[in-house]
């Protein structure tokens, strides 16, 4: 009998989102030591050069808590190794976050960087409505690679800019619960993933995305 091989870390988050969603910036501000495969863009983002996954990104996050059923932090790897003391008595998990490239023709490089999930973050950019739809195929791709029952919570990214739709707005264009965030300014970011986590684990109910709904 072949023995499955225990994982480096407790939970694997796949992070997913369509081309400029914010994804790189999402794992890189819960994480700075982050390692990331890009490619430096020619064209400009919203007037500032910018880049893009054509590999994959990947951090490493710790999930501290008191005691079950609660909230507790998130923190980076590096951070938790130099204060883990202060945590002794708490139940700490550790998290392996991981990206890939957004761009629809990445199809096969997205199969190998969300196999063996545990859970779904997903990015929308709020403040690009016509990236909404190739975020829908995005989606459905998730559940293709993965399966109908994996968690997933999505984000409602770069709230921080003047013209992007609120949460509400993307919500009523997808048909599931978004919440809002900035990955630039790590606003709602641990807490969405803080809820992702907590929903792996039971604790909150897990709503299965319809499909049909938004084909």
């Amino acid at each position: 009998m072949v023995k499955t091989p225990k994982k480096a870390y407790d939970y694997k988050i796949y992070v997913c989102g369509f081309f400029q969603a914010g994804k790189t910036t999402l794992i890189h501000s819960l994480d700075p030591n982050a390692m990331s495969i890009e490619k430096e863009l020619k064209e400009l983002y919203h007037g500032e050069k910018s880049s893009t996954t054509v590999g994959f990104d990947l951090g490493h996050l710790v999930w501290a808590r008191p005691k079950e059923n609660t909230d507790g932090i998130i923190m980076n790897l590096a951070e938790f190794k130099k204060e883990k003391d202060e945590y002794q008595d708490w139940i700490c998990k550790t998290i392996e976050i991981k990206g890939g490239p957004g761009q629809l023709h990445f199809k096969d490089m997205r199969a190998i960087v969300s196999q063996g999930s545990d859970g779904i973050l997903f990015i929308i950019d709020s403040s690009d409505p016509g990236s909404i739809g190739n975020a829908l195929t995005l989606i459905t791709e998730c559940y293709q690679l993965l399966n109908n029952n994996i968690p997933m919570v999505i984000i409602a990214n770069k709230q921080d800019l003047e013209f992007a739709l609120p949460p509400e707005e993307i919500s009523n264009l997808i048909n599931y619960e978004t919440f809002g965030g900035s990955a630039k300014n790590n606003f709602g970011i641990k807490e969405a993933l803080i809820r992702l986590l907590r929903t792996i684990n039971g604790e909150l109910k897990h709503t299965n995305y319809v499909l049909e709904e938004v084909l």
